[in-house]
């Protein structure tokens, strides 16, 4: 299918690995321009050259989005790579502490630093982008959430509820951008597999004494750990190909919503 991408300007936030990459390389596949951003140069490039070398186009933007300077600086290089914005994801995160701490015990410190950088990031760069999509009329606002942003675990509290706020402020942006052609959505993945929980993944593996065997682990830790309605984890594309629909003119009867993308975590009705 022809998701009528072709020369659409889009920036991915935090799109210098994992689910960003993925959904980078997703939009720049249906012909989009792509700018990738992050905070390490050296794994943007790597993105940015795996982009080119499947024949896409996209330039590299660096900047801290947790602070209005490093939001201005990387909302500025998006500008000037291709003349303006069409499609703004923001899926830059994450959270100030490490490991799983004891909800009582995370600091208010931590929580407003974990807030930054979700929320704050997301309300930077659609406060600079969002304007200009409005009298273009047209354009696109994609926030990444979390399956933890509905359905929450014990522990990382801070993260889960800036997950949370994510797709509520969708939902009032979608209303406030009513009637513009602007359309603003939520995509919300389950696990998905990236580098970063690579290693996690493969301790459990080796604790359960799962074997190696990919498809063995992912159908045992779609059972045993968290359990799915399907018996693989996600991938960044899975992410990508969601983001590149919502993204696409095929979407324009879609606003204000949240999309799961789980494999079936989420228990509750949508």
């Amino acid at each position: 299918m022809d998701l009528c991408l072709r020369g659409k300007r889009a920036l991915v936030t935090g799109s210098s690995s994992g689910i960003g990459a993925g959904i980078a390389q997703s939009l720049a596949a249906e012909g989009a321009l792509v700018v990738v951003h992050g905070r390490d140069e050296a794994r943007g490039n790597a993105v940015a050259g795996a982009i080119r070398a499947g024949g896409g186009h996209c330039v590299v933007a660096m900047g801290d989005l947790a602070t209005d300077e490093g939001a201005a600086r990387v909302a500025e290089s998006a500008r000037r790579a291709f003349n303006g914005l069409d499609i703004l994801v923001n899926n830059a995160g994450g959270k100030t502490t490490t490991g799983n701490p004891d909800w009582l015990q995370v600091t208010l410190d931590d929580w407003a630093g974990t807030y930054q950088q979700n929320v704050g990031a997301a309300v930077r760069m659609i406060q600079h982008f969002a304007p200009a999509m409005r009298d273009q009329g047209w354009g696109r606002i994609i926030q990444i959430a979390s399956a933890s942003a509905t359905q929450t675990e014990p522990g990382i509290g801070e993260y889960q509820a800036a997950k949370a706020a994510l797709v509520n402020l969708t939902t009032s942006l979608a209303r406030t951008l009513a009637h513009t052609g602007v359309t603003v959505n939520t995509v919300s993945p389950g696990f998905v597999v990236t580098p970063a929980s690579e290693s996690w993944l493969a301790s459990v593996a080796e604790q359960g004494s799962w074997g190696e065997d990919r498809t063995t682990i992912e159908r045992r830790f779609t059972r045993e750990m968290i359990p799915l309605c399907v018996s693989r984890l996600g991938r960044p594309a899975d992410i990508g190909n969601m983001v590149a629909f919502l993204a696409s003119p095929l979407a324009d009867y879609i606003s204000g919503a949240n999309f799961r993308v789980d494999g079936g975590q989420c228990r509750s009705v949508n």
